[in-house]
């Protein structure tokens, strides 16, 4: 799984946990483990615990990278690192019921007991459905920032429309459980919005009230490169 420089990150990572009753499994999601990394892309690693077990992420990321973790940005159960390397890398660990189910299409067991499948079985069941409430929230999500975008463009304020798009894809891959292919051009981001527009109406039923705000911007042809 990707580079040379990638594979002994992720090494550093299992040895860390090699025969540590906490863990059950280590796995590795994103273009790292799909194969459409660059010798640049960041390690996305899941590291899934036993229940009951706590992790200080920062006392973790000490453990396992020492002096060399010139960055460090924790929260409650991850860290993102950047080693003075200028490699990055991001590390969540939970207990095998709280898997992420952003991360089930892509993931692949490095270490372990877990099955690729169990874990992405755990992720699936803490899927929001579209028809739900936290489903629905997301569906708002997309078309707010997909408006936002759109309005973005026409004042000229482009890196605003950019970063809007972003949370408009963030929204749609967390209900799909996937990310795109999309290659999001800084002077075309509204060839990059019909896009994740296009993926979103042709995935969900987004209702008459969202689909006449997108409507209204009149978009055109999306861009052909949502995969």
């Amino acid at each position: 799984m990707g580079s040379a420089a990638h594979q002994a990150l992720i090494g550093r990572v299992a040895a860390r946990y090699d025969d540590d009753p906490r863990v059950r499994a280590i796995a590795v999601f994103g273009s790292v483990s799909t194969g459409a990394w660059h010798e640049l892309s960041d390690v996305d690693i899941d590291v899934v615990t036993a229940d009951g077990v706590v992790i200080d992420p920062a006392a973790e990321v000490t453990a396992i990278f020492g002096q060399q973790a010139a960055t460090v940005i924790t929260r409650d159960d991850s860290a993102d690192v950047v080693l003075d390397s200028l490699e990055e890398a991001s590390i969540r660990w939970h207990p095998l019921s709280a898997t992420s189910p952003n991360i089930t299409a892509s993931l692949r067991v490095v270490s372990g007991d877990l099955s690729a499948e169990q874990i992405a079985a755990a992720g699936e069941a803490n899927r929001v459905p579209p028809g739900e409430p936290g489903g629905q929230r997301l569906l708002d999500i997309c078309v707010r920032e997909a408006v936002g975008a759109w309005k973005a463009v026409r004042r000229g304020r482009g890196w605003e429309a950019i970063v809007a798009v972003e949370r408009a894809r963030y929204a749609l891959t967390t209900l799909r459980g996937r990310r795109d292919g999309l290659r999001l051009d800084p002077a075309d981001p509204l060839g990059a919005l019909a896009a994740v527009l296009a993926e979103a109406t042709a995935s969900f039923d987004l209702g008459p009230a969202r689909q006449g705000l997108l409507e209204q911007m009149d978009l055109g042809e999306p861009a052909p490169s949502v995969q």
